[in-house]
């Protein structure tokens, strides 16, 4: 992409020239009276001259390396070409054995008080690790009410099934074991809702024979009781329904007739399988364990009246890995149309240079293949050091593609103006090495300063964020380092190789080579070459005549500025108008049973039941009175909290504990229930003020085994002395709120900064935590936004650093900076006033696309900056855009062209993830692409031309 020299100054070649026979000259169209610098009288200047003007000395170091580099890769580069591809399937190799492992807290930014909270809870379970953990949701088929005989008969056998048909191996006895067996602390968490179905069986049949309803059985919505024990159903019955007596006709049949229940419908139930990870389980063992559960359900299961759904850990990482492997078939896809545009793409080049061989499309196939040999080999030995294998480092190949391929365009587009120049003005000194060295030396510094402010960027982000954004910066630290090593040395090695092969006459169907094999039988495909040369070139220089002249005009200059100016205040406007927000739903492909189960969360459970655990690390001697006071007061600050549905869904063995050593009598803090309340906001709830301490820690043993009360095992810790007194080391309480608002992020983070106040004020007494589980998003989300612009920031300073390094020109490292910062506000902002919301998945994206808005630039940058060493005569503005263009235009063209169409191609997995990464990635390229020359020009000559034009030294 270069204007055409008249033809008196062909003579007159230097190095890095555009599409042109010739190099741009002072004497192009818009200079052609200008003459010829001094340091232009030689047509080619030997290997050993070094053009200073703009070169730092790092640039000139830099330079004699490659030059070095050069003829050592001539010289040896079958075998670079070998090492290389055999490093690279090790590498795959590894990668494809390594399992896929998410850590759940990875997104939870380094330090944040809900990773604590998450510790503090593990340790009184005694253990870091994971737990089994299963949740068994069951639907009605029809979509109606669980409010059956039938259906609930459903449940108790599901329950019955899962605790005894499902085995974990005890590492002791070698035999394995079911639930009842293996369970210690939570065993009794379905007695609940298995209670509560035999007795509404009961409560039905006696109804169907027109009998009284049985007084021993009160089935309640939270607390019920059958035979004077009492439970709390709320961690099984969701999607509630109540009755209204207000909206009932009196003296109706329908209130004639007693009811079971006061719930009208409940939509779902939900099963609990926890067990504490015995010794000698390992993490696969309770995969194992889950997977069959699931899988169970998914496969073999049949009921004519309910459906199944499960949840677990194992599950939920089972479904995010196979969502990201659902994009390797489509990625291979896209892989090929990028290989075909490539081809294409080169071969056109090729044909204009009159270069066009056979061996153009292994030039080709080796630019698309770099990238992904750089990943393979990347992670792969990142893999072999020990890093674990996160979900988030299938993206890095995309990040590595997008730069590799730009800069493999960048160097086959600079070997075939070498080519060409050296063929109409050969040298003494040309030889495969030679041409190789004058490659390097005009890009290799460009793809250094790119791959190094990706590098050093990344290093800032393994320091900041969180352990996800810190696991992608490692990734794309190894694969951009190996990208570029790839660049200079597979890619490079296949120059030598097709420079041989032409020397040598092999298999050379070169157009207009005087040497190559007559494939036309005459003389018409030379001409017909020529012509299209001829045509092309023309039309090509007129174009490029009319854009430098355009981008130039001082009008032009003012409308791009204020449209610019139009474009970042609506991106300013977007970036502060955007929505923070986290959804596991995202995680998951379209067709996965995780989707419904998010939905069912939201719309049964949380306006229901939100239940948080506080642990009370330091309880002390609630023998004294005054400390029993503070705990229940304690306990009692979160009943009246917003949204609290009281001590009615309390689980606080105190309570009970009192209540067994006084024989049964009335619980001092005994909750009294309005048994015809039929929604939450009508529960009465009447707190008495606890009496004298009658806490005997030494009935804690039996109060724990006791069958009715065995349901406290989990929640207590005790240890004994040396008199074999018992002594409460630890316990923990839950509590439950309700409400609509729950649905919205917002409201859980405001509660959970209530809870931890509440916490805060009696933590110096009780060392006391509260533990939610979805604390660990909530802090992500506090955090989300200051990692975001952190990303950008050390992006934008590694970017200003290392083009100051290299260029050591104020004015140049402003363009380049203010060009990427641009980008990013582009990328962020449209997509914000386009709906986006900022969740992980598009704050990697981000991480991505922002490491590619430095690649054009820099190259850009770079050319732009250096164009005084390879032009003659006068260098002005037009003349440094003209080489610029000439050197990196189309390069960034084919780069663009062959990314977005490999990256849209994404879009045929019904995949979250594809959809975002395909708005930000083709967004990100479009951006850059439009920013590349006019904002530079105008950035550089407008509205302070005389102060920020460059000026050579």
């Amino acid at each position: 992409m270069v204007g055409i020299l008249p033809d008196d100054e062909k003579g007159r070649q230097r190095v890095g020239a555009g599409w042109d026979d010739t190099e741009p000259s002072s004497s192009s169209s818009t200079s052609s009276s200008s003459s010829p610098s001094p340091k232009s009288s030689s047509p080619i200047p030997p290997k050993e001259v070094e053009h200073h003007g703009s070169e730092t000395f790092v640039i000139r170091w830099i330079s004699r390396f490659f030059r070095w580099w050069a003829h050592f890769i001539a010289r040896h580069a079958i075998k670079v070409i070998v090492v290389c591809s055999v490093l690279s399937i090790i590498g795959a190799i590894k990668m494809a054995t390594t399992p896929n492992e998410n850590d759940i807290v990875g997104w939870t930014p380094y330090g944040a008080r809900s990773l604590q909270e998450m510790e503090i809870s593990r340790q009184f379970f005694g253990h870091k690790e994971q737990i089994i953990g299963v949740t068994v949701v069951v639907l009605a088929k029809d979509g109606g009410s669980m409010l059956t005989t039938e259906r609930l008969n459903e449940v108790r056998r599901i329950e019955e099934f899962v605790a005894t048909n499902f085995t974990m191996p005890n590492k002791k006895t070698g035999k394995p074991e079911n639930f009842r067996e293996f369970c210690y602390s939570f065993c009794q968490m379905n007695d609940p809702i298995v209670l509560f179905a035999e007795g509404y069986g009961l409560q039905e049949a006696l109804l169907r024979d027109g009998q009284p309803l049985n007084d021993r059985v009160h089935l309640h919505y939270p607390n019920s009781s059958m035979s004077g024990l009492k439970f709390n159903v709320q961690p099984s019955l969701f999607g509630l329904e109540f009755f209204e007596q207000s909206s009932e006709p009196a003296n109706t049949t329908a209130l004639a007739r007693p009811r079971i229940v006061n719930l009208k419908s409940v939509r779902m139930v939900a099963l609990h399988f926890r067990g504490e990870r015995a010794q000698g389980w390992t993490l696969n063992d309770i995969k194992i364990y889950e997977l069959a559960i699931t899988n169970y359900f998914k496969t073999q299961f049949t009921s004519d009246e309910v459906s199944v759904l499960t949840l677990s850990t194992s599950y939920v990482e089972a479904e995010v890995v196979r969502a990201g492997y659902m994009m390797l078939p489509i990625f291979i896809i896209g892989f090929g149309i990028m290989l075909a545009i490539s081809s294409l793409t080169t071969f056109i080049s090729a044909a204009y240079m009159q270069q066009l061989t056979i061996h153009k499309f292994s030039l080709a196939l080796f630019a698309c293949i770099c990238p992904f040999m750089a990943s393979g080999t990347g992670l792969g030995f990142l893999f072999i050091s020990g890093v674990r294998f996160g979900s988030i480092l299938c993206i890095s190949p995309f990040l590595v593609l997008a730069i590799g391929v730009d800069d493999a365009y960048l160097m086959i587009h600079a070997w075939q103006r070498v080519s060409k120049r050296l063929r109409s003005h050969p040298v003494p000194q040309d030889s495969p090495g030679y041409r190789l060295a004058e490659v390097l030396t005009d890009t290799g510094p460009a793809i250094i300063i790119s791959a190094l402010t990706n590098i050093l960027a990344d290093t800032v982000g393994t320091f900041t964020g969180c352990p996800e954004i810190t696991l992608l910066s490692y990734g794309n630290m190894a694969c951009i380092g190996i990208s570029f090593y790839a660049a200079i040395m597979v890619i490079a090695g296949r120059f030598e190789i097709e420079a041989e092969q032409q020397t040598k006459n092999k298999l050379s169907i070169e157009i207009g080579d005087n040497n190559s094999v007559d494939i036309c039988h005459g003389k018409c495909c030379p001409k017909v070459s020529e012509r299209f040369h001829d045509a092309v070139k023309t039309k090509f220089n007129a174009f490029l005549d009319g854009y430098v002249n355009l981008v130039n005009n001082k009008l032009f200059d003012a409308a791009v500025f204020i449209v610019w100016a139009g474009y970042i205040v609506l991106c300013v406007i977007g970036i502060m108008g955007i929505q923070v927000n986290i959804s596991s739903k995202k995680l998951f492909a379209g067709d996965s049973d995780l989707q419904t189960m998010e939905d069912l969360r939201h719309t049964h459970v949380y306006p229901h039941y939100v239940i948080i655990h506080v642990f009370v690390n330091n309880p002390g001697d609630l023998t004294d009175p005054q400390r029993l006071n503070r705990l229940n007061q304690f306990v009692a600050d979160f009943e009246q909290l917003p949204g609290a549905w009281g001590p009615i869904s309390t689980n606080y063995f105190v309570r009970d504990f009192l209540e067994y050593q006084r024989g049964g009598g009335d619980d001092d803090d005994q909750v009294e229930v309005d048994e015809e309340s039929e929604a939450p906001e009508e529960t009465s709830v009447k707190e008495k003020k606890p009496a004298v301490s009658g806490f005997d820690p030494n009935a804690l043993p039996a109060f724990i085994e006791w069958a009715e009360t065995k349901f406290w095992r989990g929640f207590v810790r005790l240890s004994q002395d040396e008199k074999n007194n018992t002594h409460l080391d630890r316990f923990f309480f839950t509590t439950a709120f309700y409400g609509k608002e729950f649905l919205e992020w917002k409201t859980r983070s405001i509660a959970m900064k209530a809870w931890r106040g509440v916490v805060d004020k009696y933590k110096a007494e009780f060392n006391c935590s509260v533990f939610y589980d979805e604390a660990i998003y909530i802090d992500f989300m506090d955090n989300m936004p200051t990692d975001t612009w952190q990303s950008a920031a050390g992006t934008l300073g590694c970017m200003a650093l290392i083009c100051f390094v290299f260029m050591f020109d104020f004015f140049t490292v402003c363009v380049s900076t203010a060009a990427i910062a641009s980008v990013m506000a582009g990328i962020l902002g449209i997509n914000a006033l386009l709906g986006m919301e900022l969740d992980p998945i598009v704050m990697a994206s981000l991480v991505i696309s922002v490491g590619f808005s430095v690649d054009i630039p820099a190259h850009v940058s770079y050319h732009f900056h250096m164009a005084d060493a390879h032009l003659t005569g006068e260098v002005t503005v037009k003349t440094r855009l003209r080489y610029c263009l000439a050197s990196v235009g189309f390069p960034a063209i084919q780069a663009a062209i062959s990314t977005n169409l490999c990256v849209v191609a994404l879009l045929f997995a019904d995949i979250y993830t594809s959809r975002v990464f395909v708005r930000i990635m083709v967004l990100c390229v479009s951006l850059c692409l439009l920013h590349e020359f006019p904002y530079s020009r105008d950035m550089d000559c407008w509205p302070f031309e005389d102060l920020w034009i460059y000026q050579p030294p």
